[in-house]
């Protein structure tokens, strides 16, 4: 199998030349030191502990909401061993984690105003 060629031309980023392309089978692999792509669950684990430093005890008032977005990130992001939604059902239920996304917002922004006066008291 060929190499794959990569070329810059006039200062700007490398773009992928004819040749490396791929076909059929062909597969791509993350380079040597490159991160490893942020899931939704991961995304969710950081805003959870950031809740948790912000709120601390006040965590408890959105806990109902982060069940919600927790279950609609998992029918949404099932992960490589899990099933998509049909395209329907997805958007139906991305409009519903808009709208509870709204809520949570709002939320956390009076308990981190409530956490934030009990720390100045």
């Amino acid at each position: 199998m060929k190499e794959p060629t990569v070329t810059a031309e006039d200062g700007r980023a490398p773009r992928v030349t004819q040749a490396n392309r791929g076909g059929a089978g062909s597969r791509r692999t993350r380079p040597a030191g490159a991160a490893a792509p942020v899931t939704a669950a991961t995304l969710f684990a950081r805003l959870e502990k950031r809740i948790d430093s912000e709120l601390g005890s006040l965590r408890a008032g959105v806990e109902p909401l982060l069940g919600e977005v927790r279950q609609a990130l998992e029918a949404l992001y099932p992960g490589p061993e899990g099933t998509l939604l049909p395209p329907k059902e997805q958007q139906a239920r991305r409009e519903k984690l808009a709208g509870t996304l709204d809520q949570l917002e709002d939320i956390l922004e009076a308990l981190q105003l409530a956490a934030r006066t009990r720390r100045g008291a």
